[in-house]
């Protein structure tokens, strides 16, 4: 069951922000400030805004307000990395929905979360150190902040001792954490736990994506036949899930359930998926066979939808195998025209949207469709949300390595 759920984005630095932005267009595309982009041919990319504000709000609802017993209980936050505080404000939101103090949990709330390039603004700072003839050594400041660093530091801020999972999955970290919490609940083994994803904006990972040609310069549209790439993003996105049973005692709104999911592996190339979009499409299928749906239950389908030529092509392909002739007509769309590509954080934040499309019974458009590929033949809701009532939908995520992720959400009650 989700009883919570967290949000900070390129378009909004709480749920609601988020949502209203998805469904009216509002971008988080503007000039890159992290860092000199003087040296590439993209300027443009998503980041979040006013981190200091963001940094301010954190360590107000960390404080200790309750004496010994009270959220955050003292502990040191300082050194933290720039995507555990996107984590940790994240989490916050969605334990305060959920109306939980994970300090009286004991063992049985955990974190499972995802991510691609851990803390890479701590190599950025090492680069940047190395190219000003710096003698300062940050390696072990490097080798302490990678991916599992994220969890441990949500899990020590706020005082949760259970199960800690770090999945670095790359762009399907998120839907990987999703899964596994799910797991972890469903086989006993925690009553509750913040599963998700979180990342950084960083010149680590805009430099890679740079070289690969895959970035756009000015705006991302998905699916659209003049694509020209993706937008760099950052953020994070955090759903508390708990046993049916355990939501239902404490009396707490079901927003959604996770029905189940699927993973598959191309086993094809480092950076690019299988031509005819085999493993996306098992991934699929396996999230039906575990929700114990077919693809006509499905209502939406929340595409990966980069923005890339290769990618959303593969993509409709791969909904093509699953949903055969009904693949023209069912309603699929892309958030990434609107966050850029949040990549560990991605299909977290994407699992929101699809929590509030089935809460609302409104699906979130693509936006910046100007004219359709013919190799994506698809009803990608172009430029406006559309109200649908919807029984499950399907949230996609692919990863480098053909590392493919799918997980199915139904509607909550209560």
């Amino acid at each position: 069951m989700v009883t919570g759920l967290g949000c900070v984005s390129p378009i909004g630095n709480d749920v609601p922000t988020f949502w209203d932005a998805v469904l009216s267009g509002a971008t988080g595309a503007s000039a890159i400030t992290s860092f000199d982009t003087s040296p590439y041919r993209t300027h443009v990319g998503c980041e979040v805004k006013v981190l200091d504000e963001l940094r301010a709000s954190r360590a107000a609802r960390l404080r200790d307000k309750k004496g010994p017993q009270g959220r955050g209980n003292g502990r040191r936050s300082e050194g933290l990395g720039r995507a555990t505080e996107l984590a940790i404000l994240a989490a916050v939101e969605a334990l305060e929905q959920a109306g939980i103090d994970p300090e009286s949990e004991g063992r049985q709330l955990g974190v499972s979360l995802g991510t691609t390039m851990g803390e890479s603004n701590f190599l950025d700072q090492l680069t940047a150190a190395n190219e000003a003839g710096s003698d300062e050594s940050r390696w072990t400041q490097v080798l302490t902040r990678s991916a599992w660093s994220i969890t441990a530091g949500v899990a020590s801020q706020l005082g949760i001792r259970g199960i800690q999972a770090s999945l670095p999955a790359a762009c399907s970290a998120g839907n990987y954490a999703v899964g596994l919490a799910f797991d972890l609940i469903r086989q006993g083994k925690l009553e509750a736990a913040l599963a998700g994803g979180a990342e950084a904006f960083s010149e680590s990972a805009f430099a890679g994506f740079h070289r690969l040609n895959a970035m756009s310069p000015d705006v991302c549209r998905p699916f659209d036949r003049d694509r020209r790439g993706l937008l760099l993003g950052e953020g994070a996105g955090v759903l508390v899930l708990e046993a049916e049973d355990r939501a239902l005692r404490r009396g707490v709104p079901i927003l959604a359930k996770v029905l189940g999911y699927g993973l598959s592996c191309d086993a094809h190339h480092i950076t690019g998926p299988h031509p005819e979009g085999e493993g996306a499409a098992a991934a699929m299928r396996h999230a039906l066979a575990d929700a114990g749906a077919s693809a006509d239950d499905v209502g939406w389908v929340c595409c990966h939808g980069t923005g890339t030529l290769q990618n959303d092509r593969i993509e409709a392909r791969a909904i093509h195998h699953v949903f055969g002739a009904r693949a023209r007509n069912l309603p699929v769309s892309s958030i990434k025209a609107l966050t850029g590509h949040m990549m560990g954080a991605a299909s977290a934040v994407e699992a929101i949207a699809c929590v509030h499309a089935l809460h609302h019974s409104v699906l979130p458009p693509t936006w910046n469709q100007v004219h359709l590929d013919p190799e994506c033949d698809l009803d990608v809701i172009p430029n406006a949300p559309r109200e649908a009532r919807t029984r499950i939908v399907l949230n996609n995520s692919y990863a480098f390595g053909g590392n493919n992720a799918c997980v199915a959400f139904t509607g909550g009650a209560g």
